[in-house]
């Protein structure tokens, strides 16, 4: 193991944990923010690159204290507010942060006055631009009324902010604002009304939102996911024979493409076989085939938080005080250690599932911190290139291919195209030694001498090992595109020349550059030069500075050659002199 310890400018706890189950999994390096207080949850949210964390600090104690919304910048170590008000100043009363997938926007829910805003409830989301450092209030939207401390989300690129209202008779709503075209629509979701501080979750392209509520005023929430397109309420807390869970679930988050949506609940009977009984476990619906999976293991422990990465793969949950990461794909999970500390916050993940933000407390239970665990690079194969263009019967192309990670046995990458295509090689394998040095692939398009037009094909990728991580893997395909083969061709003025300068012409592929290559058999004078040929595939070129012989000409284009042509240079002496009288 490598023991590093990453530290920002100096701000950042950092310990090293070891991860716990066999295979090519890394080390997991863990930094905190420490409060170094007794403070509330920190509700941290963490942006696709692990770079940005955006969190609450609000001290708890007898007295009233004020909230505020930083981003930290875990690269350069920098930590700045968030909950900047409409006029640029610092100090509005918000919370529940939620960041945009890019690191730029947070949305959160603030007192109106303290931001310098007026509303009928006294209450408003307001979104922060990292980058332009304004803030930016949704409207109001009139009697749905938003309260303090309601929990909005927003998508992955900052365009799409759901968020709750409600009405003065109680009932609640779920509202979608597009940043970019300025307007709020309203949505027929059902089940809404809940606890205020039941974050939404929101899929990449603002059409899937996941979200705790019920029907009425009293009773246990249901997890439900409302579909902006269809309009469709999708009950998520769904038990194999159909009937909906009367347990009481924690709140919901979605994948980024909207096909998974993770959750928490006591319900034993939402998966088959029915587990932990009596004790909270972590769920994921798979909306796609309409299936439960418990993932949290068999436990007399109850998991307290769950969530699930942007890219559906991993799962995190808290469970006894530590935070464990499932894998979807290996079924593996993988223990967080952390020294001195106990987890305790809802977890959240960047988007490919490498980082995961969560709230801390140390063992005494007095002073809180947020911490971050990089789980390390996912084991895959990267390729150099995912797009190639080629012509028939032309110069080959390559990509190259490593492993992000050692692997604990050989890893055999299997190439497959068509007849199409030739490869150079049909199988890779790289080792527990050589992983990380990248491996050629060389393709070359066959001529096939049919007239196709521009056409394409792909490489795929088939990845076999013992060790479990790579097992799962699917590399990228590569695509070709293919050009018809066009042998270029030489027009000479003659079978013999005797001037100076010798005018070649020739077709081409429409654009092709177009090596001449010229040899005196007699001198063993040479000459290369090119040329471009235009959109209608004609070239012309003047050679010069030739000598006196038989001299072979050949051109070459997109790696196919021409036929050689053949011509006889023989120069004519110059004229003689004539002198004046008086020099004669």
């Amino acid at each position: 193991m490598k023991n590093e310890i990453k530290a920002a400018a100096g701000l950042l706890l950092a310990a090293v944990v070891v991860a716990q189950p066999a295979g090519a999994a890394p080390d997991i390096t863990v930094r905190t923010i420490p409060f170094n207080v007794y403070a509330q949850d920190a509700v941290a949210t963490i942006s696709a690159d692990g770079r940005y964390v955006a969190y609450k600090f609000e001290q708890r104690g007898s007295g009233s204290y004020p909230r505020y919304i930083y981003i930290q910048d875990m690269v350069t170590g920098q930590k700045i507010p968030a909950n900047v008000t409409l006029k640029g100043t610092v100090g509005g009363a918000c919370d529940y942060p939620s960041m945009s997938a890019n690191g730029r926007y947070v949305v959160i829910g603030c007192t109106a006055a303290t931001m310098g805003a007026v509303t009928k409830s006294g209450a408003g989301y307001f979104v922060y631009d990292r980058e332009t450092n304004s803030t930016q209030m949704i409207p109001d939207t009139g009697d749905d009324r938003p309260a303090t401390g309601y929990a909005a989300a927003i998508s992955a690129t900052g365009r799409y902010v759901a968020f709750r209202t409600n009405t003065p008779t109680g009932i609640g709503k779920i509202f979608v604002r597009d940043m970019i075209n300025k307007t709020t629509s309203s949505t027929n979701a059902q089940f809404v009304n809940a606890g205020g501080n039941s974050r939404l979750s929101i899929s990449a392209d603002g059409r899937y939102i996941a979200y705790l509520g019920r029907a009425g005023f009293t009773g246990n929430p249901n997890v439900s996911v409302y579909d902006r397109a269809t309009g469709v309420t999708e009950a998520i807390d769904v038990r194999p024979d159909g009937t909906r869970s009367t347990d009481n679930p924690t709140e919901p988050t979605i994948s980024e493409d909207g096909s998974a949506v993770v959750f928490s609940s006591i319900d034993s009977s939402l998966a088959t076989p029915a587990t932990n009984k009596g004790f909270s476990a972590t769920f994921v619906r798979d909306r796609k085939t309409g299936k439960t999976e418990q993932v949290s293991g068999i436990s007399n422990i109850h998991v307290v938080n769950s969530a699930i990465s942007g890219n559906g793969r991993y799962v995190g949950y808290i469970l006894g005080g530590s935070m464990y990461v499932h894998d979807r794909l290996t079924k593996l999970a993988r223990k967080i250690v952390l020294s001195g500390l106990s987890a305790y916050g809802p977890p959240r993940f960047s988007t490919d599932g490498r980082y995961v933000v969560f709230t801390t407390v140390n063992l005494a239970g007095n002073m809180q911190s947020v911490t971050i665990a990089d789980m390390g690079v996912a084991a895959n194969v990267t390729l150099s290139a995912t797009t190639l263009s080629l012509t028939e019967g032309g110069i080959a192309g390559t990509y190259s291919m490593a492993l992000t990670q050692a692997p604990d046995f050989d890893v055999k990458v299997a190439l497959a195209t068509s007849a199409q295509l030739n490869l150079a090689r049909s199988e890779l394998t790289f080792t527990p030694d050589n992983w990380s040095q990248p491996q050629v692939v060389s393709v070359q398009a066959v001529a096939d001498g049919v007239a196709e037009g521009q056409h394409s094909d792909a490489i795929a990728h088939t990845v076999s090992s013992a060790d479990v991580n790579y097992s799962v893997v699917k590399p990228a395909n590569v695509t070709v595109t293919i050009q018809d083969g066009i042998t270029p061709t030489i027009v000479l003025p003659g079978t013999t020349w005797t001037g100076t300068e010798l005018p070649l012409a020739g077709t081409a592929a429409p654009g092709a550059t177009v090596l001449l290559t010229a040899v005196n058999r007699s001198t063993g004078w040479q000459s290369s030069v090119s040329t471009v040929a235009d959109a209608q595939g004609q070239w012309r070129y003047t050679l010069t500075n030739y000598t006196d012989g038989v001299i072979d000409l050949d051109a070459q284009a997109d790696g196919i050659k021409s036929v050689v042509r053949t011509i006889t240079v023989a120069l004519l002496p110059p004229p003689p002199i004539s002198l004046p009288p008086e020099q004669q």
